[in-house]
């Protein structure tokens, strides 16, 4: 029912049918800033690109119905290649390139993903994760596409897995702890074409925008570190942040000890991803534990990012509707599901259960994966 409401909620807004919900303020808008970005570089105006101040009145002159009124603090904090791969929209008007952006990439999802289990795939695309996915007009679809895709090829064809996951690194935050996931399974030539991926994008980009405009990625990167920054950050967007350092702030603790607790919080994702993957095989539980550990690791993940641990909750419950539940688990991925959503209504009201959600997911995943006997890991392995 909730996910049927979901597509009829997004149908609605999307059209300009009958609002059946809460009224969205500016539609895409996370898309808005990808356009921007390509249409400055093709309007030779790419020097404004990682300027804040420049940027956002750039975005306010070019889409002056969408924002319904001038807009504030909206910078293009991607490295130069997801601009490199958002340029062939930048000659398409933004209506026309969103439908393109969001139907290819959940086009590029379904066919790394999707074609598992048609059921599992209808519960991830109807998931409140997948609403604000697409009315924030939001990669999260690629991510998912080329997260799962890549890690489920590892046994089977683990070249074009290393190509799938060094595209991936286009979002530094979900990428980060690939490599540690790779080293730790021995995956070498996986992990030779994952970084031979990301250096021959990064040296096409280089070619193309110039050793000036990585200079002014890389400042911008150190300024979005800054604390004055990441403080802007906060107040826009707090309620849709899912990160340890976020609860941490929205509970009332000191700066200091959110930032500690972030840095245990990634220690700890780094220390699970590999133990994790130090076994054989890409198994459904591993995967689980590397994309609840990338949670956990990184300070700047929102709601839509959510859409990342679907597949793997969706993998796991047919895991478990198989064997047998533990107490508590069903309730666990239920949550999970509706979090996108209602954990904003709890970030508001001061209550940030985001992570510990995402947490427990982890530890049902971690826990199964210690509970799987080695010659099924090998036979699922083999089976993929």
């Amino acid at each position: 029912m909730v996910g049927l409401y979901d597509v009829l909620y997004v149908a609605s807004l999307l059209t300009g049918g009958p609002l059946i919900g809460p009224a969205f303020g500016v539609l895409y808008p996370d898309f808005l800033v990808f356009h921007a970005a390509a249409r400055a570089w093709a309007e030779g105006k790419a020097a404004l690109i990682y300027d804040i101040d420049a940027f956002t009145h750039f975005q306010n002159a070019s889409y002056p119905d969408r924002f319904g009124g001038p807009v504030s603090f909206r910078p293009f904090l991607y490295p130069p290649i997801w601009l490199l791969m958002m340029l062939p929209l930048a000659a398409v008007a933004v209506g026309k390139a969103y439908a393109l952006f969001m139907a290819g990439t959940a086009a590029i999802a379904t066919a790394f993903e999707g074609r598992r289990q048609a059921w599992g795939w209808l519960a991830i695309v109807t998931s409140p994760a997948a609403v604000w996915t697409v009315l924030a007009g939001q990669n999260t679809f690629l991510s998912v596409g080329l997260f799962y895709g890549g890690l489920r090829l590892l046994d089977r064809t683990p070249v074009v897995a290393g190509i799938l996951l060094g595209l991936l690194a286009y979002k530094p935050q979900v990428w980060v702890l690939i490599p540690v996931a790779l080293v730790a399974a021995r995956q070498w030539k996986a992990f030779a074409w994952t970084l031979l991926t990301v250096a021959v994008v990064s040296l096409a980009s280089l070619g193309l925008f110039g050793v000036d405009f990585w200079r002014a990625f890389l400042a911008a990167a150190r300024q979005a570190s800054s604390f004055p920054f990441a403080s802007i950050m906060f107040e826009r967007v707090f309620m849709h942040m899912t990160s340890l350092v976020a609860a941490a702030r929205l509970v009332g603790w000191p700066t200091p000890v959110a930032n500690g607790i972030q840095l245990a919080g990634s220690l700890f994702a780094v220390a699970a991803t590999w133990i994790a993957f130090r076994g054989a095989g890409s198994s459904d539980a591993r995967i689980a534990v590397l994309a609840s550990a990338t949670f956990l690791v990184s300070p700047y993940t929102l709601n839509y990012d959510l859409l990342l641990l679907m597949p793997a909750a969706v993998a796991l419950f047919r895991q478990a509707a198989a064997q047998g539940f533990y107490p508590a688990e069903r309730v666990v991925y239920l949550l999970l599901w509706l979090m996108p959503t209602y954990g904003m209504v709890l970030n508001r009201l001061g209550l940030p259960l985001m992570p510990l959600i995402i947490l427990l997911f982890g530890c049902t995943a971690w826990v199964r994966l210690q509970a799987a006997p080695k010659g099924e890991l090998r036979a699922a392995a083999a089976a993929r």
